[in-house]
């Protein structure tokens, strides 16, 4: 009970903080594309069958788990909040297991939790998955746990999303160090689990080409989308803003750096995380979640190393203060009305057959119960100028098949598209089905309902 107590607190408090936006119908695209795909697994179809996506299955098969359990949006949310709460006592472990006081520990895994709502944390997204699981791997090979099943974690993470592949191979590295070639062998035999276990899946159902194409070839043409300097400048000063103090603070532990482990595995931990953050070269706030654990590590040692207790105080709670204040304009966007499931329930009361959502919200799909009338329901996979290429479709044609099916009710954004990130010759296709077969039925904040007019 004296050991359970700790992680409790964590978990409860991770789900407290997020009770505001539980129900929410949608925080973040991603998270609405991975509840359709659990959906469709648990209606017996694999991922990837008949909706398209690049990330590897463990994300689905967490969502599906959840969705198992609790059937609905909160269930992905308290699954995410659990998360970040075994990640945030992963945290306050690890710190302590490198020499710090246990107020530091505690320090630094209460800034994961304050520092995980903001930059796209509330929501459901793969990075609080994937670092949970590497979290826990270190606190594992730290306190001496079975190799195998930190292995066991970081095949879990790299199934959710490869970008951690990187900090995999460093704990792999760790765990040699510390223990030999023996424990190294068994946490790699570990980590080969989960990959293995999702190409049996594939394989027994005839459909392995499926996963090659989808979750790993998709991600090498993913690789191949150009570096922006311009965006790499926006997203560190966002980061500035939001997380600042914490990189302030992570600095200041990296540079002092002693204790009973090894002094080279946080800032190599660090450098990993940061390499699978910017190995998308999209700068999407929530990549940065990746960085979180050794962030908040790197940062509660240099809150240990303070020499005194006011001082230790004091910066602590800047820290707090500016990852509270990141917190509260995280949430400001979800505290009017949610006008997702507004749309929803008119499209339910009217009872339609079909629905396309073009470039509107794709959790409409799944908060109506129609079926998508494509592979590619993240809007940007046929308006976007990147993704097309990734999932080796050409938008025009596609959009035309849509249209050409006459969809009851078509969803869109109502306001214009960005010229910039989208392509405008599927926005043409869209206008002219709509000019001539389709008429301006419903209206709420953000979202246009085009119902399809009666024939001659």
């Amino acid at each position: 009970m004296r050991r359970a107590w700790p992680v409790a607190c964590f978990l409860l408090l991770a789900v407290l903080l997020r009770l505001a936006v539980l129900h929410r119908s949608v925080l973040d695209w991603d998270e609405s594309l991975y509840v359709l795909m659990a959906r469709d697994w648990l209606a017996g179809h694999l991922p990837y069958s008949r909706i398209w996506d690049n990330k590897p299955p463990g994300i689905y098969a967490m969502f599906a788990v959840f969705q198992a359990i609790i059937p609905g949006i909160a269930a992905i949310r308290i699954a995410s909040s659990l998360c970040l709460g075994l990640e945030g006592w992963a945290v306050r472990g690890i710190v302590m297991a490198l020499g710090g006081r246990a107020s530091a520990g505690w320090a630094a895994g209460l800034l994961a939790l304050l520092a995980g709502l903001s930059n796209d944390g509330l929501s459901a997204n793969t990075e609080p998955f994937m670092a949970c699981c590497v979290a826990l791997a270190v606190l594992c090979v730290l306190r001496g746990g079975p190799a195998w099943l930190a292995g066991l974690g970081l095949g879990a993470g790299v199934m959710v999303k490869y970008v951690c592949a990187p900090e995999a191979l460093l704990v792999l590295a760790l765990l040699w160090r510390l223990r030999g070639t023996r424990a190294a062998l068994a946490g790699l035999l570990g980590a080969a689990l989960p990959p293995l276990a999702a190409a049996l899946l594939y394989l027994a159902a005839g459909r392995f080409g499926l996963l090659w194409d989808d979750a790993i070839l998709a991600n090498l043409r993913r690789a191949g989308v150009p570096f922006s300097w311009a965006q790499a400048r926006f997203a560190a000063a966002q980061q500035a803003g939001r997380w600042g103090m914490l990189y302030l603070a992570a600095l200041a532990g990296l540079l002092t750096a002693r204790g009973s482990g090894p002094r080279w595995f946080l800032p190599l931990w660090l450098l990993a995380s940061l390499l699978g953050a910017l190995s998308a070269k999209s700068f999407y706030d929530h990549y940065f979640l990746e960085l979180l654990p050794p962030l908040c590590v790197a940062a509660g040692l240099a809150l240990a190393r303070l020499p005194w207790r006011m001082a230790r105080a004091l910066a602590a709670l800047a820290i707090a203060a500016q990852l509270s204040f990141a917190a509260w304009q995280a949430f400001a966007p979800f505290t009017g009305p949610d006008s997702v499931r507004a749309a929803a329930r008119l499209i339910r009361a009217a009872a339609p057959n079909s629905l396309y959502v073009f470039d509107s919200q794709p959790i409409l799909y799944a908060l109506t119960g129609l079926t998508p009338p494509t592979r590619f329901v993240l809007p940007s996979e046929l308006t976007g100028r990147t993704l097309p290429g990734v999932a080796r479709v050409n938008p025009a044609q596609e959009v035309a098949r849509i249209l050409a099916q006459r969809p009851q009710i078509i969803a869109t954004h109502s306001w214009p598209p960005d010229p910039a990130t989208t392509d405008p010759d599927v926005y043409t296709e869209l206008q002219a089905a709509l000019a001539a077969h389709y008429r301006l039925w419903a209206h709420v904040p953000g979202i246009n309902l085009f119902l399809l007019r009666p024939g001659p």
